[in-house]
């Protein structure tokens, strides 16, 4: 879309006349919103269960007279079409076992759904920010000149264009961000400043925040157990530059040997990233036998257990987590537990990080080796040595509680209502 040759001021030009030309039929959406007692057509995008934030919103809306709310799935084009499967019946599961309609997809069908023609909505409820990652009848390029509306599927922890200045956060007609730092990044890094972004907190910390009543979904065992998550990143190769921070390669054969040494004192489960199964298919290393040979071991061991899918449960109830995840690096922090940050090589990823990021990852103990991650296990999981705690909790009371003393929730339909002309 942008000739890469432009300098940033010429590019920052551009984009002032790109984003000028869909706020006009923004402004006329809004218009007439504000002026008519129509529903508000609403599009909710759900991509994959664990990227999907919108559940209260979809919830409130939807009871509301004066919304009238869909619900789309629709996978990542970018994963493998078996990948897309299951990512569907996990959010088909899901859906159905709350009773919420929603209009399904087909990967092999040559025309999907078509939501602007059979819809035509007026605002659009994206998983991510980024352009051409759904199929094109979903994809937000097609509805630049709609009411584009954004919950972050994951804490920021990274700083940069890629994570705030896509044409997306530039045409987005309300960025929903967690905190404070991550509005300023905003006005520092993207064209458009923070005009379009809102302080509401982080979409998941409602539940974290609102619930006690959690789900225990470890496998039972026949004494109790300290139960630690290990969760990989999916950047496994040079190809994924400066955001390459995953150690799972070398972790591996590692994890494996650790779960079955400690069998009779911890149990593992082990969530990766969705995206990681897709990038070891692609691995000339891996590949799909392997890969699936080593995810259902996971799975089948009498101690570890594969998790896809939703995470709260499984954080809530675990002792501890080892790590090098982006947004795990944050939201784990929302159980107070010890976690552990496995650092890269060269740990070149700490200096692309946000000063929220580098608090993040400050409160967890940190290492790279496998000496580091079993004297964590050995010293703070099963020996009780927690050192971190008060640290953990600073950083919770910080930058984890919503703003304002009200819900997530409730700060995003404060700001909604009242640019809509609707009333409660």
């Amino acid at each position: 879309m942008l000739p890469p040759f432009l300098h940033r001021p010429l590019k920052r030009a551009y984009y002032a006349l790109f984003t000028a030309r869909y706020r006009m039929g923004q402004e006329r959406i809004l218009r007439r919103i504000r002026r008519q007692q129509a529903p508000v057509r609403v599009v909710f995008f759900a991509a994959n269960l664990s990227m999907w934030k919108y559940q209260r919103l979809y919830e409130a809306l939807s009871a509301h007279p004066r919304f009238q709310v869909h619900l789309v799935l629709s996978p990542y084009t970018y994963y493998s079409r078996e990948q897309q499967e299951q990512n569907l019946a996990e959010l088909r599961a899901h859906f159905d076992a709350l009773g919420i309609s929603y209009i399904d997809y087909d990967p092999a069908a040559s025309a999907p759904f078509d939501v602007r023609r059979a819809l035509q909505p007026d605002i659009l409820c994206y998983p991510q920010p980024y352009d051409h990652n759904l199929c094109p009848e979903h994809d937000s390029t097609r509805f630049y000149d709609r009411l584009l509306v954004y919950y972050p599927y994951a804490f920021w922890t990274a700083t940069g264009d890629w994570s705030y200045n896509h044409p997306f956060h530039n045409v987005a007609w309300r960025l929903y961000y967690s905190t404070v730092l991550h509005r300023d990044e905003a006005r520092r890094l993207c064209f458009a400043g923070d005009r379009n972004v809102r302080v509401v907190g982080y979409p998941d910390a409602d539940d974290y925040l609102g619930r006690t009543d959690w789900a225990d979904p470890w496998k039972p065992q026949s004494r109790p157990l300290k139960r630690i998550i290990w969760a990989p990143h999916f950047t496994i190769t040079a190809e994924h530059g400066t955001n390459r921070h995953s150690n799972f390669l070398w972790m591996a054969g590692f994890m494996d040997r650790l779960a079955e040494k400690y069998a009779d004192r911890i149990q593992v489960a082990f969530k990766p990233h969705p995206r990681l199964r897709t990038e070891l298919y692609r691995h000339p290393d891996w590949g799909k036998e392997r890969t699936d040979a080593y995810y259902r071991r996971w799975a089948e061991s009498p101690n570890t257990q594969f998790v896809e899918g939703g995470y709260r449960d499984l954080f809530m109830t675990s002792d501890a987590m080892i790590h090098d995840s982006a947004s795990f690096t944050v939201e784990y922090h929302y159980t107070q537990k010890p976690v552990f940050y496995v650092q890269g090589a060269d740990n070149t990823y700490y200096d692309h990080l946000s000063a929220f990021g580098r608090a993040a990852i400050d409160a967890h103990y940190q290492g790279r080796t496998p000496e580091a991650i079993e004297d964590f296990l050995g010293s703070v999981v099963l020996g009780g040595a927690d050192s971190m705690q008060p640290v953990r909790r600073r950083f919770y009371e910080r930058y984890l509680l919503p703003p304002g003393g009200r819900t997530v929730l409730e700060n995003t339909l404060a700001d909604l209502y009242q640019a809509l002309g609707i009333h409660e």
